[in-house]
C-alpha cells in the first residue's frame, strides 16, 4: 500500500469515526433503541392487563354467581337479613 492510500485510508477512516462517534449518533441510535424496547415491553404489560380486565367485565356483565361474589368478598355487601360474623385469620386477627 502506498504512502498515499494509507493516508487517504486514515482520512476515511477518522471521518468514519467523526460521522459516527463524534456527534454521538451510535449512543443515540442505542439510547432509542433501549427506549424502544422498555416500551415495547410495557405495552405487552399493559395489554395482558387489559385482557384481564376485560374477562372480568364481560364476568361482570353476565355471571350473577361472579357479581354476588365479588360484591360479598371485596364489596363487603350482604343480603337483608344476613348477619356477618367474621372469623380469626390464621395471624390471630
Amino acid at each position: 500500500m502506498t504512502k498515499t492510500a494509507r493516508i487517504l485510508l486514515i482520512a476515511f477512516l477518522a471521518l468514519v469515526a467523526y460521522i459516527a462517534f463524534g456527534n454521538g449518533l451510535f449512543y443515540k441510535v442505542w439510547q432509542a433503541e433501549k427506549s424502544l424496547a422498555e416500551r415495547k415491553a410495557e405495552v405487552k404489560q399493559l395489554e395482558a392487563e387489559t385482557d384481564s380486565l376485560r374477562q372480568v367485565l364481560k364476568l361482570l356483565e353476565s355471571n350473577l354467581d361472579f357479581i354476588e361474589r365479588v360484591a360479598r368478598e371485596d364489596l363487603g355487601l350482604v343480603k337483608p337479613g344476613e348477619v356477618v360474623i367474621p372469623l380469626p385469620t390464621e395471624e390471630g386477627e
